[in-house]
């Protein structure tokens, strides 16, 4: 550390943190002798252990990274890398690394374990690998097939084959200790599954994502289809995309996407002396063979401006400096009496594709009772760009700018918009960081100046003389025929809403999957599952989900897949199909009563009893809850769905 220009007081501080530390144990009340640690190292869970960490491997990891090659770590984990036309070329590099590897063990103490190294090839083709072993600490290295790099297995062809497989096995594992949890609602074991499960499946998928496809999807499908059968009780032959509409979750490829969409929007929100943000133009200059995975995203997201997109830094103030002033009670208290006093409504508007904002001022000069009223509108950018919560903010950065001359002010910003002031009472590392700083570095300014800073959060359904006269401005500042007024860095959160509006699939079932579904319900996949869903216990949406999909413990499903010795119905008259079950069985006619009295109009139609939408159906559809409960419950007195 101090062959790095670290101070002698940091110096100091440090070394007493790393010695003389002692230890003692608790068991049951009962403390043990307190014991000196010559040999302690870091202690782990404190703050400063992983920087300390950082400063104790940089000589072995700090190397340039270009096309030559490079090094990465993490904690005890290192990777490092040497790129050439063939295997045989790099092997010179790659000894190199073990000897400067070696070199460092030497110096520092620690120590490499040889049995836990692993030495991989690239290269396209089979042929171009070598595999003459290398000798690290005596012990012969093999180069192997596949290796484990943070997490992530890669094989030398860079398929991810093996590292699909077994992100397929973990999330299938994880899927089914979900299913053999008893009696959870539809609604908690979607959560579960977005939270236990479908991390498991996804990590590192920005990487791999693009390999994922045709065969490689089908271990993929059934954890989706397992998940599924936890949530609602589909049965697994049901179709992948059936199941997912009827369970209301997200397709592997549609969260694979939004990951990876989330993750290049958040590249291009770095600071430019971050490594990854200058790499982007490179990542795009990748033509036909080898392209990074992150290609992919670039190019379906090529029509989308990157490089105007804000910067977002780690922190967006010091965690010492001194925040603003914000009030959002209902009751305010009225502006200070001494020196001169000004109220600034501030009100953004997003319409006709233009986001704008209108600002209304109330001031009174000192030893003067006169008030002094002005107002202004501003276009800010197109709605692809910013947004009304940005807006809001640039209305208050444009206001205190034009009011750094005042001295001794007493100075109220009101606005309707509460995630507003909540960002400025408590600044993270978000969209709008640019337009945040801007109004701490005003507001201190004025301060200097003897002036005093509010924000206020004005309910929208109050009465706002000033709050109105705001509004009015900011629709005129959106109007078809408004010009642009001023130019501002391209929203994050707005832009990332547009990329996965571009790049996310669409929730479509395909055309040959899912005939008896899309009979029932017109409008899968769609939010009103979860409204038919999520109020049943699993019983009762385990037998709407069989009567939904068609694949249910009926004679008509049971034939085809050898379950039963014909598809007859008991009742000898026709084909047992979710149909005949509900509307003609008349083995089951005592029990329909509840169901024939919630319509006069729509007996025997299908979609009507099971919350489905018919072609038939206007855009205000819904369904009716109440039909659909009434066939859930003869379908449970029957008992005919029920697992024997």
């Amino acid at each position: 550390m101090k062959a790095r220009g670290i101070p002698e007081v940091l110096l100091r501080w440090v070394g007493a943190f790393c010695s003389e530390r002692t230890a003692n144990i608790l068991i049951n009340g009962q403390l043990s002798e307190t014991q000196s640690l010559p040999q302690a190292g870091l202690p782990q869970g404190s703050p400063l252990s992983p920087i300390l960490f950082l400063f104790f491997n940089a000589d072995l990891v700090q190397r340039q990274i270009d096309s030559q090659g490079g090094a990465v770590a993490f904690v005890d984990d290192f990777t490092a890398w040497v790129t050439g036309p063939t295997a045989q070329s790099n092997r010179e590099g790659i000894e190199a690394i073990i000897n400067e590897a070696l070199n460092w063990e030497k110096r520092s103490g620690a120590t490499f374990e040889a049995d836990k190294t692993a030495i991989i090839h690239f290269a396209p083709k089979m042929r171009k690998l070598d595999h003459e072993p290398f000798t690290i600490k005596g012990q012969t290295v093999v180069p192997k097939d596949h290796v484990k790099i943070l997490g992530v297995l890669m094989d030398t062809r860079l398929k991810y084959k093996e590292h699909i497989a077994r992100a397929a096995s973990k999330g299938l594992e994880a899927a089914m200790e979900l299913r053999r949890l008893r009696g959870l609602s539809p609604a908690t074991a979607r959560q579960l599954f977005a939270s236990t499960v479908a991390p498991v499946v996804d990590y590192a998928s920005n990487v791999w994502m693009h390999a994922c496809k045709d065969k490689a999807m089908g271990p993929i499908n059934r954890v989706q289809r397992v998940g599924a059968q936890a949530i609602v009780g589909t049965f697994l032959t049901v179709a992948t995309s059936v199941a997912e509409a009827e369970a209301h979750m997200a397709t592997a490829q549609r969260r694979f996407w939004k990951r990876a969409v989330k993750m290049w929007t958040d590249i291009h929100t770095l600071p430019e002396t971050n490594p990854l943000r200058r790499c982007t133009d490179q990542i795009r200059k990748f033509r036909r063979y080898h392209r990074s995975p992150l290609y992919h995203v670039a190019d379906t997201l090529k029509h989308i401006d990157m490089e105007t997109l804000e910067t977002i830094n780690p922190f967006t103030l010091s965690p010492w400096a001194e925040r603003v002033q914000t009030d959002i009670d209902e009751q305010h208290e009225s502006l200070a009496e001494a020196g001169g006093c000004m109220q600034v409504a501030v009100s953004s508007s997003a319409r006709n594709e233009l986001v704008g904002f209108g600002v209304a001022i109330e001031k009174r000069p000192p030893r003067n009772r006169k008030l002094k009223h002005k107002a202004l509108s501003i276009t800010l950018a197109v709605r692809a760009e910013q947004n009304p919560f940005s807006a809001e903010l640039a209305a208050m950065a444009h206001v205190l700018s034009t009011a750094t001359g005042l001295k001794d002010y007493t100075i109220a910003l009101l606005t309707s918009n509460k995630a507003a002031v909540l960002t400025l009472r408590n600044p993270r590392q978000q969209s709008g960081q640019e337009f945040v700083c801007r109004i701490y570095k005003l507001i201190k300014r004025l301060q200097r100046n003897g002036n005093h800073v509010q924000v206020r959060w004005v309910s929208a359904s109050e009465d706002n003389k000033l709050l109105g006269l705001a509004k009015e401005q900011a629709r005129a500042a959106t109007q078809e025929d408004a010009l642009l007024q001023e130019r501002a860095p391209r929203i994050k959160s707005t832009t990332l809403n547009l990329a996965r509006s571009q790049a996310v699939p669409r929730n479509t079932l395909p055309a040959d999957v899912g005939k008896h579904a899309k009979r029932v319900d017109a409008a899968l996949p769609g939010k009103h599952t979860r409204q038919l869903y999520d109020p049943l216990s699993w019983k009762e949406a385990t037998v709407l989900a069989q009567l939904r999909t068609g694949m249910a413990r009926l004679n008509g499903y049971l034939y085809r897949i050898n379950a039963a010795d014909t598809d007859q119905c008991a009742c000898g008259q026709a084909k047992e199909t979710v149909e005949h079950f509900l509307f003609r069985c008349r083995k089951w006619t005592t029990h329909r009563t509840d169901m024939l009295q919630c319509t006069d109009t729509h007996r025997g139609n299908l979609p009507f009893y099971l919350g489905g939408k018919s072609p038939s159906d206007d855009q205000k559809w819904t369904p009716n809850l109440e039909a659909v409960r009434a066939s859930i419950r003869f379908a449970i007195a029957t008992g005919r769905l029920e697992a024997t």
